[in-house]
């Protein structure tokens, strides 16, 4: 994501904690401590509390790979998160009224009123705590169920209004991991009731009506039966939404897994290294969901498949829904994963599970999960470097660094087929390189046709390097110089002996060009059209089963770096990259 680059880092994109500091200097007396510590996007009370403790750290059971893990949760047992859907329930889902209002909270976690949610994800039966601290006395809360709904992108599910508000303070542990968390009291209880579908959930809080809102992701699961034999889930779809990744890039309190707000060099020193979940989103990691998950969700129930919801969390907690379902689908930026994710998807892999990665730079940083006073896993843990790690100097395997690295030998192209290229290659095109595979069928593409202005963002490449599949098919592949070196993004498609099919889209843009929801990066139309087609297939064939008993992949390199950029018919048609970015990053 783009926070990576300098611009970033110096100045943060988004707006929230300058406009709450802004809004400060007329409430210093009673915002004067904590929040001038804290560097807090949030209000502050009167005393910032006792700081965030970050004592021991838990090490990760160590599995065979490709083994598949024991779960450490059990589905919910309430009566009402039982019941079975049936077949076909997202056609009538998305025949009720939508409301496109969700849509405005897009950009606007600059709001007066900033909240966090006391999980990640909910079943029927459950009820959400949801923390509010903001400038206003109340504020309203509207939960949307996100799909196609003829369009609108969502439906309302429920609303409340005068929620009541706070001031209330942020906490820092300080060096070494520079943990930022809200903790803030309780402002509203929410049931989650039968009339919650399992989906993808935005909760948006207003200060006033028509406020744009500050947006919540929340996935609501399917726990009737996504725990049993390969294919058996409630539905034969599951999409990861990839919350690692949303905090990661999440810098509420001016700190995230990237940088803090001192030390602006290349060494970021004041990173966190444990990111928790007890606080809003902002920044880049507010917008993650808009631009890479959500309109992937609206993808699928437009085409009326039905799509079961999980979290990267609850695939940590429970890996053997992965290959209870026909297919694992991956948005566009899942960049952090847990060991327990990584073997639940090579076991899924390997039984038939075809899998689908939307987007790219995945599966790259390996991380930790530990709890919070909150509850069980409300804390990710990233050092980066293996002598930074506590548990690395007992046991490298535990060292969250790269998934690729001498300590852990898991490189991400084993699993996606591509490896991670780079970050800020823009402005160039995908050209088509095999018209003829089944994932272009009714496109009406062809031969060498360059899909206008589609590299955007992170993109992956097809290398050779151990690990990547041997009949691995390059579909489609941009042109790229970076410092004057030559290299590419590719598209590409392999089958696993299983049978499971996997495909990669190779940017990370892909989700949001598809939709015309890249804010304000323009979308040709006609590439929008082509990813939507492309999407659509392969949704359509992974529903099915195991797609490489279909349609087998062969191996089809795509040609040199060189020879695409000499032979692309104009400049633009080459993206261009600024220099390359260490590794680390």
């Amino acid at each position: 994501m783009d926070e990576r680059d300098t611009a970033a880092v110096n100045a943060p994109r988004t707006a929230r904690w300058k406009i709450v500091t802004v809004s400060a200097v007329s409430a210093a007396a009673v915002f004067a401590l904590g929040y001038a510590c804290t560097g807090a996007s949030a209000p502050s009370a009167g005393s910032a509390g006792p700081p965030v403790k970050i004592t021991t750290q838990t090490p990760e059971a160590s599995d065979s790979y490709g083994n598949l893990p024991a779960d450490r949760t059990k589905p919910s047992s309430a009566p009402c998160a039982t019941v079975r859907r049936p077949a076909g329930w997202s056609k009538i889902e998305n025949a009720k009224p939508g409301d496109s209002s969700w849509r405005s909270s897009f950009d606007a976690d600059t709001s007066l009123v900033a909240g966090y949610l006391n999980q990640v994800s909910a079943a029927c039966g459950d009820t959400l705590e949801l923390h509010l601290s903001g400038y206003v006395s109340s504020a309203s809360v509207t939960a949307y169920r996100m799909g196609w709904y003829g369009g609108t992108g969502g439906r309302v599910v429920w609303s409340t209004s005068h929620v009541p508000v706070t001031a209330s303070p942020v906490k820092n542990s300080g060096a070494p991991t520079y943990t930022v968390e809200a903790s803030w009291p309780v402002a509203e209880r929410i049931p989650v009731t039968a009339a919650w579908t399992p989906g993808y959930y935005l909760i948006v809080i207003r200060a006033k009506p028509h406020d744009d809102g500050d947006a919540i992701p929340l996935i609501i699961r399917d726990d009737s039966n996504g725990n049993g034999p390969a294919g058996s889930g409630s539905s034969p779809l599951l999409l990861q939404a990839s919350v690692l990744t949303y905090q990661a890039y999440n810098n509420y309190g001016r700190y995230s897994l990237y940088y803090g707000p001192k030390d602006l060099s290349s060494k970021r020193t004041d990173r966190s290294r444990v990111a928790s979940f007890d606080r809003p989103y902002n920044g880049d990691g507010y917008r993650a969901p808009f631009l890479y998950d959500i309109p992937l969700a609206e993808e699928a129930e437009k085409l009326g498949l039905d799509v079961d919801y999980t979290t990267d969390i609850d695939v940590d907690e429970r890996p053997s829904q992965v290959a209870a379902h026909k297919a694992l689908l991956i948005g566009g930026h899942s960049e952090y994963w847990t060991r327990r994710m990584y073997d639940a998807a090579v076991y899924a892999r390997d039984k038939g599970t075809n899998i689908g990665f939307f987007g790219a730079n995945e599966i790259y940083w390996h991380a930790r999960l530990e709890p919070s006073p909150s509850g069980a896993d409300r804390r990710m843990v990233v050092y980066r470097y293996a002598n930074e790690d506590p548990l690395a100097k007992s046991d490298p395997s535990q060292a969250t660094v790269l998934w690729n690295s001498p300590q852990l030998q898991r490189p991400e192209n084993s699993i996606v087929g591509p490896a991670y290229g780079e970050l800020g290659a823009d402005g160039g095109a995908f050209r088509i390189l095999q018209p003829d595979s089944w994932i272009f069928a009714g496109t009406g593409v062809a031969k060498d046709q360059y899909l206008k202005n589609s590299l955007a963002g992170e993109y992956d490449t097809v290398k050779s390097v151990g690990g990547t599949p041997p009949d691995i098919d390059v579909i489609a592949a941009a042109p790229i110089v970076f410092s004057g070196q030559s290299t590419m993004a590719t598209m590409s498609y392999y089958t696993d002996p299983s049978g499971a099919g996997v495909f990669a889209g190779g940017m990370t843009y892909w989700d949001c060009q598809m939709a015309q929801m890249c804010g304000d990066r323009p979308v040709d139309p006609g590439t929008a059209h082509v990813l939507a087609a492309v999407t659509d297939n392969v949704l359509r064939a992974y529903a099915q089963g195991p797609a490489g008993k279909r349609y087998p992949s062969m191996y089809r390199p795509a040609p040199s770096a060189q020879a695409l950029i000499s032979t692309a018919p104009s400049l633009s048609d080459v993206g261009v990259g600024p220099p390359k970015t260490s590794t680390s990053e």
